[in-house]
């Protein structure tokens, strides 16, 4: 997922000279920014932070929590998982129920048979993915809380873990800087995971520019949200795909039907308010969950959380759909887009 920019102006206001670091980590650049008394230790156990998380959700690493997972699916065996990679897969498994299964992290099998964004992207035949989704199935993915293990119940699944690990990492390093007093600052992971704290240098919030989701170039907008105190995620269909036959494949894939998502929305952007527990985690995991659902069934899906969680949806007509205050939030809205009002007319 990715979110076209996010105003990395200044830091903060006073006299402490803000802090800012980038690496990369979890296959995209990180940039860590912060002001305040303790801003430079905020940032850099913050950086190390996330070099932690990477071991526990790595695919790639044999030994991380993941892997460990993988390797022992379908032995019957439960898998000891680190406090923070549980409870990503426990608030995973409710959100796979309340969507009856739109977000499910056991896709991998389709995720690797599609390769959407690697060089052996194709399109399988209907009895591929037919095979693939027999070993898909949030159910299949068992959860044992007093012990914080779990177990695939089946050999060959596997989870994917990428559409929402970046934003249990947004809200660790949130941790961070809550312990160290910082006020002002902007976790920018990748600018699919964006978590704002605080005002810029001009003492105004952050502005965030969603990307639009037909322009070649990435710095095209199509609105910008303010972000003050809050997690955003986007995730849209221009990220990662491929076309074949005049028909674009991308990498969201609806779970229930094995293929990627025909939900007629091109992205989805999700805030959360700091106040909420897993900000971060739920705006990450949000925009999966409503892009497979669709405009009408997401956003009617999105007015059932909490308050402080909101929405704006574009679709392939350029109507936008939004919840709660969104619509009045979004600022230099392009002419393209039409509001959708809860009244069932476009305006």
């Amino acid at each position: 997922m990715m979110l076209i920019c996010a105003a990395l102006s200044s830091l903060g206001c006073g006299a402490d000279k803000p802090i800012q670091k980038s690496d990369m980590v979890m296959d995209t650049v990180v940039t860590l920014s912060a002001s305040g008394a303790e801003a430079e230790a905020a940032v850099t156990e913050g950086m190390a932070r996330l070099h932690e998380l990477e071991k526990l959700v790595s695919p790639q690493l044999p030994d991380s929590d993941v892997s460990r997972l993988v390797q022992m699916a379908g032995s019957g065996q439960w898998v000891e998982l680190h406090p923070e990679v549980y409870h990503l897969l426990a608030v995973a498994q409710d959100y796979a129920a309340k969507t009856n299964g739109a977000f499910d992290v056991t896709a991998k099998p389709l995720v690797d048979l599609w390769g959407v964004g690697t060089d052996h992207s194709r399109v399988p035949s209907p009895a591929e993915i037919a095979k693939a989704q027999k070993l898909v199935g949030w159910q299949k993915l068992e959860l044992d809380e007093k012990t914080h293990s779990a177990r695939l119940t089946e050999a060959g699944m596997g989870v994917d873990v990428g559409g929402i690990a970046k934003g249990m990492a947004a809200d660790e390093v949130r941790k961070i800087y809550r312990r160290h007093g910082i006020k002002d600052g902007l976790l920018n992971l990748g600018g699919s995971s964006i978590y704002a704290l605080g005002v810029n240098g001009e003492g105004q919030p952050w502005r965030i520019g969603l990307r639009h989701p037909r322009k070649d170039d990435a710095q095209e907008k199509i609105a910008v949200m303010p972000l003050t105190d809050e997690a955003l995620s986007t995730s849209g269909d221009y990220e990662r795909f491929f076309e074949e036959d005049g028909q674009r494949y991308h990498h969201i894939i609806d779970p229930r039907l094995g293929r990627p998502a025909q939900s007629g929305l091109m992205s989805v952007t999700i805030t959360a308010a700091d106040k909420l527990e897993d900000a971060g985690l739920l705006t990450d995991l949000l925009t999966t969950a409503v892009f497979v659902l669709g405009p009408e069934q997401g956003a009617r899906f999105l007015r059932t959380m909490p308050s402080g969680i909101s929405g704006a949806l574009i679709d392939s007509r350029y109507q936008l759909w939004t919840t709660h205050d969104m619509a009045q939030r979004l600022e230099e809205v392009s002419q393209e887009l039409q509001f959708w009002q809860e009244s069932g007319e476009w305006q």
